[in-house]
Order: C-alpha cells, then structure tokens, then sequence
C-alpha cells in the first residue's frame, strides 16, 4: 500500500519553504515523483493566489487564450521560484539523452506537472523532453499542459498520434472490438486539435474516428471535443464549433452543443444556436432541447449584449414559420417589451395563427417583470409593467375581422387576468382606448359594435 496521495495533502496543507525543500528531495524518487511534483505545483500556485483546477474530466483550455496573450510577458518574469527551480532541476537529470526509458518517462511527466504552474519561460527544457526517444503517445499529457500554456501545437503530429492510435485499433478485430467499447484513449488526442496551427484539423480527425467506430459512435459521447473546440481562441473557434456541429451533429448531445456555443458567451454565438435551430440541426430528435428550455439559456445571454435584440427583431420579421420562429416568440416574451409583442400578434394575424401558450408566454413577459431581491439568487419581486401602448392596439384590432376580433379579445382578456393578479402600473389606463368611445370588457357592449358578438372564452 502506498500512501503518496496522503503525504502529499499534508505537505499541501503544511506549506513553507521547509516543505518544499523536503518534498524536492522525493522528486526523483521513482516511487513517490509525481505526488511530490504535484504538491509543489499547488503550493507554488497558492503563494501566486491562481486558482485551484478543481478534479474534472476536461481540461482547462477555457485559459489558453489568456495564456497565449500572456505568453510574452510571461517570458520577461524575474527570478523563478524555489518549485519550478527544483522541478526542472530533476527534469534537466532525468531527461538527458543518457538516461534510461523509465527515467525519461518520468521527466515528461514531470514536465506537464510544472508547466500548470507559474513559470518563466522554459521552451527550451519542454522542447528537449519532446524530442526525447519515447513514444508520442507518452508525451499526451504534456501537449496537452502545452497548449494550456498557450504553445500553438504542431497538427501534424496529433494527427500522427490518431493515425497511430487509428491503425493500432485496426490491427485485429480482437483489439477492433476492444477499442470501439470506449472513447477514453482517443478523444484526449481529438481535443488538442483545437489549439495547433490548424485547428480545422479536427473536423478531420473526428471523421476519420467516427469512420473506426461505424454505427456505434452514435452511443459514444465526444462531449470533451466539444468542450474543446468551444474554448478556442478568436473568432475562428466560433466557425470551427459551427463547422464541427453541421459536419458531425451525432457526436454527442444537443444540450451538450448548445452548453458549448453559448459558454462563448458572445452575441455571434447567440446568433449561431439560433441559425441552427432554423436549419434544423438543434431542437431535432428524441433527446434534443425544447424551445422552452433553449429560450431560458439564451436570454441572460441576449441581456448581456443588447446589441442583439434589434437583431432578433429583424429576423423575425423574416423569419419562416418553424422552430426558429417559435425560439426567436421565446426569446422575445422573455427579454421584449410592448412593440416587440404587437410584432408577435401581427405575425399571428398575418398567419390566421389561434391564442396558444407562445403567446400567453409573451403577453405575461411584457405585463410583469421580475425584480430580482437583492442578496438572493433565485428570488424576485414581480411588478405590473407598462402596457398602455400594447392594449390600444390590440383593442382597435377588435374591429377587424371575426378571427382577429376573436385573437384580440383574448389577448386583452389575458392582460387583465394578470393585472388583476398583480396590479395596474402606474399611469396606465382601465380602458384600453377611453377616446374610441366603445365600451370595455365586451359584456359591457350591448350595441351589436365588433365588442358584442365576441365572447372572452373564444380562442
């Protein structure tokens, strides 16, 4: 039984310069290196206040564009500290030339640790252990922390590594059936693609994987190459996520998809799930996201950059009947306001649509809004809005034909249900149109006006 892991938490937890002293003597010792290695990483990473990589499957390329911006000043830090001195100081004697295989493994391994650490510039030291006489697939993990330090990879050589693991794989059907039972070797290499001097070069890796795997990719999930290309840096890792998906839609889920597009966080990324559940490609299939559900993700973000509002406004103006017409009244019964609604109810008008739950969601996003309680996330005040505007128009569609009248009618029935429910704003009127000189709600009208032969329960 070895307890490495535990002397490791409690050289952690003790810190010092004491402790690294003590754990830098370990870091060649075969048997306890790589703990000791790690607890001087994170102790260098609390005297530096960077924050713990919390235990999770993917990694953290979310850092690679601010580690690739940071690179050049990186360079220029001072002297290194005490961690990073003794840590490439056993890299420098284990990975000489000279040194046995088990050895030189050992100094790449250690090579990973030290660069998830702060560190001066050593693309000297990395670059010898690369060119080390050991197998590429070794050297996996510190690509990886590579790219993570923002080194641009060489594609090249992850696509040699997925021919290799490609042809391995294929070698009999013994190790064919073998390798087709899980994703855990291959997909670690597909999710550095992103981040080499030809990051398309993953459209073309995952085709060549899911080629290997035939039918049975559908029951793989390559959630951590979405994950991935979602963190590439610059425009581009936008177009190369809508490439991805258009190209191989099947490699995982839609929640996973639309996770990975809106984590970008930009209004382009907003605009491309919406393009997507147009064309078809979101929102299809037994296990795809709702409108309902896709709505809520996107509206915080479609807050954050406002620019997209007059955006969305104008593509529902074109756009065809469908999913992406019924996300664009999702997202608009969330985050519009009066005028935004009358372009809904024309759209209805204009289609002989009927009163259905699209439009309620709508009509009681634009009657209330929620005022969030300071100190509490998940709590609000709801308060009356202003409708003033929307209910005049409305009203004088009354007047129209018997399918509008009817539409109308249930409209403002629907407003003032929730006005009744959660008061009248201030300022706003009990009549929709005092000045039309026709009475409101519709029992009042005994006349034979439009009022009178529309009854409130029609739909």
């Amino acid at each position: 039984m070895v307890y490495g892991n535990q002397y490791q938490g409690a050289f952690v937890r003790i810190g010092g310069d004491e402790v690294v002293g003590l754990a830098a003597a370990y870091l060649e010792n075969p048997l306890c290196s790589v703990e000791a290695a790690l607890a001087l990483m994170t102790i260098a990473n609390k005297q530096s206040n960077v924050a713990a990589i919390p235990a999770r499957v993917s990694l953290p390329f979310e850092n690679v564009a601010a580690a690739r911006a940071n690179r050049a000043v990186s360079a220029a830090l001072g002297s290194p500290s005490s961690s990073e001195t003794a840590i490439f100081e056993a890299i420098d004697h284990l990975g000489r030339p000279d040194k046995d295989r088990e050895s030189q493994l050992l100094a790449i391994r250690l090579g990973s640790i030290a660069l998830m650490m702060p560190h001066t510039n050593r693309d000297r030291e990395i670059a010898a252990l690369m060119a080390l006489p050991q197998p590429l697939s070794a050297k996996r993990e510190l690509l990886a922390a590579m790219a993570i330090d923002g080194v641009v990879l060489d594609a090249s050589l992850i696509m040699q590594a997925i021919d290799a693991w490609l042809q391995d794989a294929s070698s009999d059907e013994r190790t064919a059936w073998h390798k087709r039972q899980h994703t855990w070797e291959i997909e670690p290499w597909l999710e550095l693609l992103p981040f080499t001097d030809c990051p398309q070069a993953v459209v073309e890796g995952m085709g060549k994987v899911k080629e290997f795997y035939g039918g049975g990719h559908r029951q793989q999930h390559f959630d951590r190459v979405v994950h991935a290309v979602a963190n590439a840096p610059g425009p581009q890792g936008e177009s190369l996520l809508a490439e991805l998906i258009r190209t191989h839609k099947d490699i995982t889920s839609d929640y996973t998809w639309t996770r990975a597009i809106l984590s970008r966080d930009t209004a382009s990324a907003a605009l491309l799930c919406l393009d997507l559940v147009t064309e078809g490609i979101l929102g299809k299939g037994p296990n795809s996201h709702d409108n309902w559900h896709l709505g809520q993700q996107m509206a915080p973000l479609v807050e954050r950059h406002p620019e997209l509002q007059a955006e969305l406004k104008n593509r529902y103006r074109d756009v065809r009947a469908g999913s992406g017409q019924t996300l664009l009244e999702r997202l608009i019964g969330d985050i519009g306001d009066g005028d935004d609604v009358i372009e809904i109810v024309k759209n209805y008008l204009a289609n002989g649509r009927r009163f259905d739950g699209q439009l309620a969601h709508a009509l009681r996003g634009v009657t209330v809004w929620h005022e969030p309680v300071p100190g509490a996330e998940t709590s609000y005040y709801i308060r009356p809005a202003s409708v003033a505007k929307l209910r005049k128009f409305l009203f004088e569609t009354v007047g129209g034909t018997p399918q509008e009248a009817a539409l109308a009618v249930r409209c403002l029935m629907e407003i003032d249900e929730l006005r009744d429910e959660y008061g009248i704003a201030a300022g706003d009127p009990r009549h929709p149109d005092i000045r039309s000189n026709r009475p409101w709600p519709s029992e009042a009208d005994c006349s034979g006006s439009p009022l009178s032969g529309v009854h409130p329960s029609v739909h």
